[in-house]
């Protein structure tokens, strides 16, 4: 009897025949669950492990950054520096040797560096005039400190890169690559969230009050507007008007009796 093979009309053999689209489809879920396992895994590991360096430790690894001067004569970096040792004085800080420099770059800016280190832009101390306004900036940079956010940030991104290095060789891996990435911004501005309500936590316990707190986020959506929620998945920080209107809440729940102004009311003296 002679054999006639049947003709197949399905194989799994991607490479040849009719490409099957729920194999490739199954292979992309299976690809995708396993990129995001992978991820969440890996930042849980740096998570853990920046909660475990003592601040002897971060010191120690990280004595070697110096990104400017404690000016002298300098009456808006001494009303600065003023403002800090306030916030510094409150209890339950993570044992830092913190000091306040000033960075000479343009744009009102300021961030937080592992071992202790807050920078301010002169940019920023001449567009706030209100000291609840700065006291509040520089509490969410102690919020950075206290919740180990750049040691985190430092170790997600050193095990990512040797993961990608280790899977990838000398292969192109750069979709992952800009999947990690665009995670990452999630991730950041999660902290920035965190670092938030520990500013207003910090001011509230220090002055009594959050009125004039929100001074400098709303000179900035007064200047610069609003980006598109879509371009807002790209960027480190939250939207600002998603900011104040978390911001308000927070400041809803410390001052239950005296809601707080969205403008800087003169609290206290200007500067």
């Amino acid at each position: 009897m002679r054999f006639v093979p049947r003709k197949l009309f399905f194989t799994g053999d991607l490479s040849r025949g009719r490409p099957n689209w729920r194999i490739r489809l199954r292979t992309l879920i299976t690809l995708g669950v396993l990129v995001s396992a992978i991820y969440l895994l890996l930042g849980w590991t740096a998570d853990r492990v920046a909660d475990s360096i003592s601040a002897e430790t971060e010191v120690r690894l990280f004595r070697w950054i110096d990104l400017g001067n404690e000016p002298r004569d300098d009456p808006a970096f001494d009303r600065a520096q003023s403002i800090f040792q306030r916030m510094l004085a409150a209890p339950d800080l993570r044992p830092l040797p913190y000091h306040l420099v000033l960075f000479d770059m343009e744009g009102p800016n300021a961030f937080a560096l592992p071992g202790g280190l807050v920078a301010v832009t002169p940019d920023l101390l001449a567009e706030l005039d209100h000291e609840i306004g700065l006291a509040f900036v520089l509490a969410h940079e102690l919020g950075h400190h206290q919740h180990r956010h750049a040691l985190k940030r430092l170790g997600r991104t050193l095990l990512y890169r040797l993961a990608i290095a280790a899977v990838a060789g000398p292969g192109d891996m750069s979709l992952v690559q800009n999947g990690v990435w665009l995670a990452s911004q999630r991730y950041s501005r999660e902290q920035e969230h965190d670092a938030d309500r520990f500013g207003m936590e910090r001011v509230h316990q220090v002055f009594g009050t959050t009125q004039g707190a929100l001074e400098f986020f709303e000179a900035i959506h007064a200047q610069f507007g609003e980006s598109s929620p879509l371009g807002a998945m790209f960027q480190t920080h939250p939207l600002t008007s998603e900011r104040l209107e978390r911001l308000r809440l927070i400041a809803a729940e410390l001052n239950p009796s005296a809601p707080l102004v969205d403008s800087a009311e003169p609290y206290h003296e200007r500067f």
